[in-house]
């Protein structure tokens, strides 16, 4: 009998449990409790922080139905689309600080490194499913504070040692920084996996 309510308490619960010291910080910040359930589900179940950019960068979607709703129509997608599963995957993106680069040179420098990703990704059948995966799990983009050139080349080379899709942006030099100045690295892959190698690092 005891084995019996184990069984039936065990499928009683629920299939994410979000982290709900997280979910009071973003509802401070005037998201609804649904729209922070899904920013941590599709962030990891990380930090608030990570969430509330999630939320942000996808504002255009329906974020106050409930989390089950987005699952149940992930459910019920295509039969091209049953690679799909419940891991998350992220892109994230670890700037070099050391450089004092403005705003604008960032935000170029982040667009290289993501498109650098992308291209060497996309050319193998079995990334350019995570990368589909990672589209329809609203493509989560984290920034992140480096420190300095070294900084990121240790990253970097943990991530090859962990097999983590990587690139790190060797700039020209036409503006801001000196030719071959490594200005940002990035990262993608499972959320548990990045986070091996970024997780400790702060956003900017």
């Amino acid at each position: 009998m005891s084995s019996e309510k184990e069984e039936g308490s065990e499928q009683n619960q629920p299939l994410f449990q979000p982290n709900e010291e997280a979910i009071t910080q973003i509802m401070c910040l005037g998201f609804s409790r649904n729209a922070a359930i899904k920013g941590l589900f599709y962030t990891g179940n990380q930090t608030a922080d990570q969430a509330a950019e999630w939320l942000l960068e996808n504002n255009d979607k329906n974020l106050d139905t409930p989390l089950e709703v987005d699952l149940q129509n992930l459910s019920d997608s295509s039969d091209e689309d049953d690679f799909l599963t419940t891991e998350s995957f992220k892109m994230v993106f670890v700037v070099n600080s050391e450089l004092n680069m403005g705003v604008g040179k960032i935000a170029a420098q982040v667009a290289h490194a993501s498109i650098g990703l992308f291209r060497n990704m996309i050319e193998d059948e079995a990334k350019a499913e995570m990368l589909m995966a990672w589209g329809h799990l609203g493509e989560t983009k984290i920034v992140l504070k480096g420190e300095s050139t070294l900084q990121l080349e240790t990253l970097a080379a943990q991530a090859a040692a962990l097999h983590i899709d990587h690139y790190l942006v060797q700039d020209a030099g036409h503006t801001q920084v000196a030719p071959g100045s490594r200005t940002v690295l990035g990262l993608f892959g499972k959320v548990d996996d990045v986070d091996r190698v970024t997780g400790k690092l702060k956003l900017m």
